[in-house]
């Protein structure tokens, strides 16, 4: 979640191509169901040079800490 968030508000995940998705919400995004399929969707997509995998990975592992490096 905190990932997708980063790269929406850096516009690296364009506004358009998340506008109107149920998890997406006043510029806020909202897990759903609906999120996980478009988390898994999209895990090979690179953004800023790494998958969205590879972001997640990394969140993952500098959690609680991680924050969006852009």
């Amino acid at each position: 979640m905190a990932v997708a968030q980063c790269l929406i508000d850096h516009g690296l995940v364009p506004r358009e191509e998340v506008k109107g998705h149920s998890w997406y919400k006043n510029g806020q995004v909202v897990p759903d169901a609906t999120f996980t399929v478009w988390v898994s969707g999209h895990r090979d997509t690179v953004y800023a040079g790494k998958t969205l995998q590879e972001w997640e990975d990394e969140a993952t592992a500098g959690w609680p800490g991680w924050k969006c490096p852009l």
